[in-house]
Parts: C-alpha cells; structure tokens; sequence
C-alpha cells in the first residue's frame, strides 16, 4: 500500500476523499502547521520524515474573487506552492496528482465540449495562476498527472468543508423562496464531488499528462439550474427562484464545458463520469433531496 500525501486535506475535495479513502489507503493528511507548501524548507523537512509515494495537491485559493482581489497572497498559494511541492515530489521521485481546473478555457472562443489540446487564453486572475502552474509542474515534473476538475457539489455534512456551490445556493434560494440568477451565457460541467472522489485513485496509475476531470454538460449553467430545480418536485414554480442573467459575459459566450474522451481511454473505460444531470439525478436520491 503506497503512502499517499493528501494537500488541501481540510478543503472541499480533500476532506471528502479523506473520509472516503481513509480506511482503505495509507493517507497523510497535515495541517498547514506541519506542512507549508510556500515554504521550500518547510516541504523538505515533511518529505524526508514521512517519504511519500503519491502526492494528491489540491491546496489552493480557489475562490476566483479573492484571487481578483488579492493577486499576490493566491500567486503564492496557487503558483508558488505547485512549484514548490512538483519540485519536491520530483526530487522524492514520488507521483504527483496535480489539481487544475476547467477555468484554464474560460478565454477561448471555441463552441462545444473542449479538449486538453486547444490553444489556452485564460482571463481571469484565477484562471491565469492555474495555467502557469500547469506550466511549471510539466516542466519540473514530467511524470505527473494533471487534471482540470470541474465545480463540484455537495451538501453541508459534519466534519467536512462546503462551500456555497450549485446545489448548495438553489437549496438554500428554495428554502428562503428568494430568486437566484444563472447566466445563460455560460456552459460547463457541474460534478457530484463524491464521484470525483471515489474515481480519484484511477488517476494514480494514468500516464503523465493533462485530462479534464468532471462531468461533461451540453447545457448552459441557467438551463442546468432549471432542470435540477425541476428534479426537486418542490411543488414551486421554477420561475420563481430560477432566473436567467442575460448579462454577464457580454464580449463572449463563457464556455468551460470539457470532454472526457481523453481520460476515459487513458484509463482503460475506468474513469467514466455521469454526465451533469445524471449525476445530479443520483445525488438526489443518494440524500434524498
């Protein structure tokens, strides 16, 4: 059983798949206290002690406002400590699984489902910090695992982190019975976390290179959000809560939606995502919503 370093462990993703995986894989999960990943000497002194064989980097400021407004404190989190951390796991010669995001598209003109090969021009702050930290994990380790994961979901549980995503805000717009906007400009995969969690130790043993991650969606985000408002049966009328923003991404359609041919094949049929509503489908019944 190889020792897996989990970074991020107390974030959205990570607790998950510490709750999930923590019975059944050697899993090291350190606070920030024991393991800085913006301090070189820091990542050393954790490598040497504990010698792990995988390591799962998932810490980041992924809050794509707060990297807007603060643009240094998240290029140290976002880029700094992916280079720092490659360069440690390449040295260990350890695995490194390096979480990315969908948002590395969020520039391209491009209609349909995007693939892990068109030409990159990401505008947001969040966006950009992603893609150079791509960058650089390719260059310092060739060997690693990169993966452009797409929004994920889940419902407030106790003990894990949650944060206000899809199913989260329509929940709570529904118990308040107040409207809530999704712009109709936008297309992307919206992902159950709890598949991508239990998919995850497939991406161990993938070939090095880039794969989307998440569920593939046809749908823009404001025909999404009225399909999982209708799934409900909450007896409302969706044009109640669910409203179209007809406004935001006025230059361009905002398309993030991805493909998962390519992870799919590399992984032999293994890595097989729902697709949006499907998986929205089974995380109703699954918490009875």
């Amino acid at each position: 059983m190889k020792t897996i370093l989990v970074t991020g462990a107390s974030g959205f993703v990570g607790s998950r798949f510490v709750q999930r995986w923590g019975g059944a894989l050697r899993i090291l999960a350190p606070t920030h206290s024991e393991l800085d990943i913006t301090d070189e000497a820091s990542i050393s002194r954790y490598f040497a002690d504990n010698r792990p064989e995988i390591v799962l980097h998932m810490a980041a400021i992924s809050n794509t406002m707060q990297c807007e407004q603060f643009p240094q404190e998240s290029y140290k989190v976002n880029v700094v400590g992916a280079k720092n951390m490659a360069h440690a796991t390449a040295a260990s010669k350890a695995r490194f699984i390096y979480f990315s995001s969908e948002q590395v598209y969020n520039g391209n003109r491009e209609s349909g489902a995007m693939n892990e090969d068109v030409a990159l021009s990401p505008e947001s702050t969040y966006a950009c910090q992603k893609l150079e930290a791509e960058q650089l994990v390719q260059e310092l380790c060739p060997d690693a695992v990169i993966l452009r994961v797409t929004w994920m979901y889940d419902i407030a549980q106790t003990g894990l982190s949650t944060h206000a995503n899809f199913v989260v805000r329509i929940l709570d717009a529904i118990a308040k019975r107040e409207k809530i906007y999704f712009p109709v400009r936008e297309f992307r995969g919206i992902t159950n976390v709890h598949e991508a969690v239990e998919l995850l130790p497939y991406t161990f043993e993938l070939p090095a290179g880039i794969y989307n991650y998440g569920a593939e969606n046809s749908l823009n985000t404001y025909e999404t959000a009225c399909c999982f408002f209708e799934m409900l049966n909450t007896g409302l009328k969706c044009d109640d809560i669910i409203a179209p923003d007809v406004e935001r991404y006025p230059e361009h359609e905002r398309n993030i939606a991805i493909s998962n041919a390519k992870i799919f094949r590399a992984s032999g049929g293994c890595i097989c995502f729902c697709d949006t509503l499907a998986g929205l489908r089974i995380f109703i019944d699954r918490f009875s919503l």
